[in-house]
């Protein structure tokens, strides 16, 4: 990705955040990102081509932290444990991607295609976690409700955090674990 695409993205990224899609004007975004607003329609030729782009940035972004990582020496347990602290500690540390996805992932701007090719990619990044499944470690749910739930428990995880920074954040991370543990768990 080129440096100026990436400085259109990270200030998109904000702007959208902050304001939403209507409240967010390409000349905002240009100026924000420090481009022309000519520069900006290089790189992307609508907003909703900009929007798309950048779902599927923050989307990468979050499949980097997960992908590869599964240890076959480890019990499915271990393995759920660290997907799970994993994409807790993305919300964490990218507050604002994290803040995106969460806002825009049933947006009519994000089309139907842009959803499609980064749940595929997220299905095969978290296929090897149907391990549990077939050990029948788990409760015998279907694969998607549990990726909901799993994906809930995470997102409330962070909203915790952020509302109460003060308190001990590892410990939060491991009680919270063991919550979606216990519910998923035979």
């Amino acid at each position: 990705m080129k440096e100026k695409e990436l400085q259109i993205l990270n200030a998109s990224l904000k702007l959208f955040v902050e304001n939403g899609f209507h409240g967010t004007s390409t000349a905002k975004i240009a100026k924000s990102a420090g481009v022309a607003t000519g520069t900006l329609f290089h790189y992307f030729k609508t907003k909703e081509e900009l929007i798309n782009r950048l779902y599927l940035y923050a989307k990468e972004s979050m499949l980097g932290e997960i992908s590869g990582h599964y240890n076959i020496e480890k019990s499915f347990k271990e393995n759920i444990k660290y997907l799970w602290i994993s994409l807790v500690d993305f919300g964490i540390k990218k507050p604002e991607m994290f803040q995106f996805i969460l806002s825009f992932h049933c947006s009519p701007y994000i089309t139907s295609l842009t959803k499609e090719e980064i749940e595929n990619r997220l299905e095969m990044a978290l296929e090897s976690y149907t391990v549990g499944l077939k050990k029948q470690e788990i409760k015998n749910i279907s694969y998607e409700l549990i990726v909901d739930f799993l994906w809930g428990s995470i997102v409330s995880t962070v909203d915790h955090i952020e509302k109460y920074p003060e308190k001990a954040v590892d410990k939060i991370k491991e009680q919270a674990f063991d919550l979606f543990w216990d519910g998923i768990s035979q």
